[in-house]
């Protein structure tokens, strides 16, 4: 035998309707009433995961924009010291030349 449940919601999300076996479903709700016992600490648990997900695309983001800005500055410095690179060469190849 089996349960089954449907899922309805607003706009931006579809009903889905999920058949489940009668033990899997006891089994769920069995942990449900010991989640409620906990509801306390799940919701602390819960917030602490959003907080840790929401630094990490802060620093991420962080990370981009500072790598973006590294790369202009690079380009200046790279840009700016390519004669000198280009002088380097010409007087390594002359040397090794004998000319």
């Amino acid at each position: 035998m089996s349960e089954v449940f449907a899922v309805v919601s607003g706009k931006k999300k579809k009903e889905a309707i999920i058949e489940l076996p009668k033990q899997m479903v006891n089994e769920g709700v069995k942990i449900v009433k010991q989640s409620l016992a906990n509801s306390e600490n799940i919701v602390r648990v819960q917030a602490n995961e959003y907080i840790k997900k929401g630094q990490a695309n802060l620093i991420r983001e962080a990370m981009m924009k500072g790598y973006v800005e590294m790369s202009h500055i690079n380009l200046s410095i790279s840009s700016e010291c390519l004669h000198a690179e280009y002088e380097a060469q010409h007087t390594t190849e002359r040397l090794v030349s004998g000319g």
